[in-house]
């Protein structure tokens, strides 16, 4: 990120195209006609411009324009290019030719002039620009505040808008999806999408913090009953540096990555005001934990307290040198622009706005430093057996110190754990792999469920609907995009499942506003629901004896292992239209053909990381710690022991676990169904986020790694399903206006309706009638016809501007030459009177008769009587327009007096009004005080009778007992 924030007056030429005219250059338009312009595959840019030189049946010879080479290409691989009217588009939904090239070449050219975000039918992309611009400052905001999405340029602002205002007009909850590969920027724009809405929606009905001003709140804000006062938009926006300092890291794409999806829900009352929020997080990298791969690095936190705290916590938590730490696995990593003292003062302060005692907040950092003292414990293997054993026990006791657990009963229950066999407990001795995955295992549960409570704890300062009242919500869900790595395992798995229902979700949104609009206008068409095309995958995923289902049913065999795992999958699948089988020479062990393309899985550990085993001995004593704050976060806790993990344990032994147990495959389905309900209930909004290049270096594309990423993200997906109908829409006036010089004929003269002129002409142009449809407002075409019709107007104009070029130098020559005769009679008359001058100069009547001439009065007294006429009309003229402008000035000074007349008499009807509604103003404030005192008189009356009540109604309870006592 760069350093600098460049002045708001710059901030225009981030957001549209400033100079429309290197657009419709005419140039650039005859250019694009002429050499038949298209695009052909490139190993380093993806696609560049070439010329067709020759048609070579399957293969065409084109010229490439950067470097003027000849190549064949075959016709299957060269994509069609838009005229360059369509140049830099703002809705890539707009072009002609929808193809992958048409789609890199757009956001290229928009990302090299500074714009980021540009929209796709129903998307919102955004590249990531690797440095700050100035386009998010409260100019920005207020720009688009109240903006129709389609009169301002692409933002992530105009995304918010539009779902908060559908949210105020329609009554309709919206949702927000952000996703994306890791540092492609989807938490920067989800703080983006919070921060308008904290603006646009504040609480504070008089006077709306701007968000300098919260943040210079913020700042000011120290002491915990300051930080207890702050409003609801505060802690909002607070919550974000708590969730990004536990839950972000660095990797090695991404120096600020979130390692956890998110779902922010906020509430708004009936005005439009929040009135609350909660947040649910999915999948947490807890793995990273306990190691990291090279220049990585473990969660923000571990760095904060380790560097940033002051000493006394460093001494009460018993902290070491970073260096020392076995789990943070690369030490201490710088990262640029990173400061960890100041990170750790903004964490703890967001945790105090938060309302997070000072005793919960040592109590988290506690269980930090347990995490890495738990790394730290160095188990050995006995001489004689495989039996683990831990010689030293100091980091031990500094562990069972933080945890608040005893050091004997600990030890023992990592080495020689109680497990149940049958209906009896049996003593295994643990190896020292056994023991030291226990320990990373107990490590991982304990940082993910500090997560856990730290996020119910947020969601609890957030809540605010009882008091408040909620009656709509927005939802904004940041989660990991569809990955596809050279291998990929359980946790790719999970997130391209996720990434399968949300791109079903998109297909269906996109379905239903297409058959809308088609109905709208109109239109006949076979309606094909694209949602339905991704079914198969998500059944082969989640249905029963799908893959999670059967990974579930494996976790409970004894003796499974991820072999027999892959080939019961491989049995009960090798005929699904989307499961492939491997071949033996290859690394994977199965493939599923998502929407994204092929992905390759390797069953390696999933049996593990499905039940994700942990010592229940560990369990138990953790649960029964003197740290009421361990205590709080293990309660309930649905765990699989390592017995039941373990391939020796028994099959009865195991279903013991089988009613209270549910597998992270189980929970995390249970979870994105509820999301998938939430969501289907909303009108979505999608923010597509892609990071140009692995570097982060600023204003550079790898073209191969956004088409990568475009595939990934739906967007191609997308365009796929608008080519299936007539992506090109264009009203009966634009249509008319800019295509009728094809059909000069096809229109009489004088008015026609627009629908009518517009069918004339598709008359005269001859067009297959399975190329458009004709609606009520405007006309459809399927993709590539506008392109088609552009190019057939070039050649138009240009044949029309030849013939007007040919005319207008016919003109000019003809011109040309009647100037030449005009020259040529003027100089025969000049030679004419040049030799009668040389006959006549010598004459000496002549020379009398030019010298006398002059001396002649009568000659000049007609030029002087014309003269003074002349100049006496002048005058005349002169002086009756000044008499008529004096008329006029007095004619309007008399209308003005009047004027301030009357503006003088309403001035005065408008003081007295004033005065009297202030004399009536003052009189109501009397009356509500009185009001207001009589009724504090009647509470206070209301109280007393109350209490007289209470003591008459025991009186009348002792009564019958003392005459039952006297008789």
């Amino acid at each position: 990120m760069a350093d600098h924030m460049l002045s708001d007056s710059e901030y225009i030429r981030y957001l549209a195209v400033i100079d429309k005219s290197l657009i419709n250059d005419p140039a650039a338009q005859a250019e694009w006609a002429s050499k038949k312009l298209v695009w052909v595959p490139h190993e380093q840019q993806g696609f560049v411009p070439a010329s067709i030189k020759q048609d070579a049946g399957d293969e065409v010879v084109v010229e490439l324009q950067d470097t003027g080479k000849r190549a064949k290409i075959n016709r299957d691989d060269i994509q069609k290019m838009n005229p360059p009217k369509f140049s830099k588009v703002e809705d890539m939904a707009e072009l002609t030719c929808l193809n992958e090239a048409s789609v890199l070449h757009n956001l290229k050219d928009r990302y090299y002039c500074g714009l980021i975000y540009t929209y796709s039918g129903l998307f919102c992309v955004v590249v990531n620009p690797y440095k700050r611009l100035p386009i998010y400052t409260e100019k920005v905001i207020e720009l688009y505040k109240g903006k129709k999405r389609h009169e301002v340029p692409p933002h992530v602002f105009a995304i918010a808008d539009t779902a908060y205002r559908c949210m105020l007009q329609d009554r309709e909850d919206q949702s927000i999806l952000c996703t994306g590969e890791s540092g492609a920027g989807k938490t920067e724009n989800t703080k983006k999408v919070i921060q308008y809405l904290a603006h646009v929606a504040a609480s504070l009905r008089s006077t709306r913090n701007s968000t300098s001003t919260i943040t210079s709140i913020q700042q000011q804000l120290h002491t915990r009953d300051q930080l207890n006062l702050g409003e609801l938009e505060q802690q909002l926006l607070q919550a974000n540096p708590i969730l990004e300092s536990f839950g972000n890291a660095k990797t090695t794409k991404n120096d600020n990555s979130s390692r956890f999806g998110k779902f922010i829900r906020i509430n708004f009352d009936a005005s439009g005001y929040i009135s609350g929020a909660n947040i649910e997080t999915y999948l947490l990298e807890k793995s990273r934990c306990v190691r990291q791969a090279q220049n990585e690095r473990c969660f923000h936190i571990f760095y904060q307290l380790l560097l940033g705290s002051h000493s006394d916590i460093t001494k009460d938590l018993l902290l070491e040198d970073i260096k020392k730490y076995r789990y943070l696995t690369c030490g201490d990593v710088p990262v640029p622009g990173m400061d960890n003292v100041e990170m750790w003062r903004e964490t703890t302060q967001a945790m105090g706005i938060m309302a997070i005692s000072e005793d919960d907040k040592i109590s988290v950092f506690r269980i930090v430093s347990a995490v890495l003292q738990a790394g730290n414990m160095q188990f050995k293997k006995e001489r004689n057996s495989d039996q683990a054993t831990l010689p030293d026990n100091t980091v031990a006791q500094k562990l069972c110190h933080l945890l608040g657990l005893n050091v004997t009963e600990l030890t023992k229950a990592f080495l020689k754990p109680r497990i149940k066999v049958g209906r009896d407990y049996v003593t295994k001795a643990q190896t020292k792999e056994q023991v030291e995955y226990a320990v990373e295992a107990i490590s991982k549960a304990i940082y993910e469920r500090m997560f856990k409570w730290l996020v119910g704890r947020i969601n609890k300062s957030l809540d605010r609907t009882k008091r408040q009242g909620a009656s709509s919500f927005i939802g904004i869900l940041d989660i990991a995009g569809f990955e596809i790595f050279e291998m990929n395992s359980f946790e790719q798995l999970c997130i391209n499942y996720t990434n399968e229902k949300l791109q079903q979700l998109f297909n269906h949104t996109m379905f239903i506003l297409e058959q809308e609009e088609y109905k709208r206008e109109g239109i006949e068409w076979k309606f094909i629901d694209f949602g339905l095309d991704l079914q198969p995958t998500i059944d082969l995923i989640e249905k029963p004896m799908g893959i999670l289902a059967l990974l579930d049913e494996e976790c409970w065999f004894p003796k499974a292992t991820d072999k027999s795992y892959v080939e019961k999958l491989v049995a009960s699948h090798s005929t699904h239209p989307k499961f492939q089988k491997s071949d033996f020479r290859a690394k994977a062990d199965f493939s599923l053909i998502h929407y994204a393309g092929k992905v390759d899985y390797q069953g390696n550990q999933w049996l593990l990381k499905n039940m994700d085993p942990l010592n229940e001995n560990v369990v138990a004593l953790l649960q029964s710690s003197s740290d009421p704050f361990v205590v709080a976060i293990w309660k309930d806790a649905e765990i699989v022991g390592i017995g039941a993990a373990s391939a020796n344990d028994s099959a009865f032994g195991t279903r013991t676990k089988r009613g209270m147990f549910r597998t992270v495959g189980q929970v995390y389905k249970e979870q994105l169904t509820k999301l998938m309900m939430t969501l289907r209930n909303t009108n979505p909004n999608f923010v597509r986020c892609i990071i140009p290049n692995h570097e982060k270096k600023a204003g550079k594309i790898d073209a191969h790694l956004v088409l990568d990423q475009l595939r990934c993200n739906g967007v191609l997906e997308g365009i796929r399903i608008c080519r299936q109908g007539f992506p090109n829409r264009i009203v009966f006036q634009e249509f008319r206006q800019r295509y009728e010089l094809l059909t000069p004929h096809a229109i009489p003269k004088g008015f026609m309706d627009g629908r009518k002129a517009c069918e004339r002409m598709i008359q005269a142009l001859e067009l297959d009638p399975n190329l458009y449809r004709v609606g009520q407002s405007k006309i459809f075409f399927r993709a590539g016809v506008l392109a088609h019709l552009e190019e057939e107007r070039d050649l138009k104009l240009t044949d029309i501007i030849i013939s007007f070029q040919a005319r207008a130098r016919g003109l000019l020559a003809r011109r040309n030459y009647q100037k030449r005769l005009q020259q040529l009679s003027a100089i025969r008359i000049i030679q004419r009177n040049c030799a009668a001058y040389l006959k006549l100069r010598n004459w000496q009547w002549w020379r009398l008769f030019t010298k006398v001439k002059p001396l002649l009065q009568v000659t000049n007294q007609e030029e002087a009587v014309r003269s003074r006429e002349d100049e006496l009309k002048r005058v005349t003229d002169h002086f009756e327009k000044s008499v008529h402008e004096v008329k006029e000035l007095e004619g309007r000074q008399a209308q003005l007096l009047e004027e301030k007349n009357i503006l003088a008499e309403q001035l005065q009807a408008e003081t007295e009004l004033c005065a009297e509604a202030e004399e009536s103003r003052a009189r109501l404030a009397v009356r509500k005080q009185e009001l207001e005192e009589i009724l504090q008189e009647m509470e206070q009356r209301v109280e007393e009778e109350e209490q007289h009540s209470v003591q008459l109604m025991q009186e009348k309870k002792k009564t019958p007992a003392q005459y039952s006592r006297s008789y």
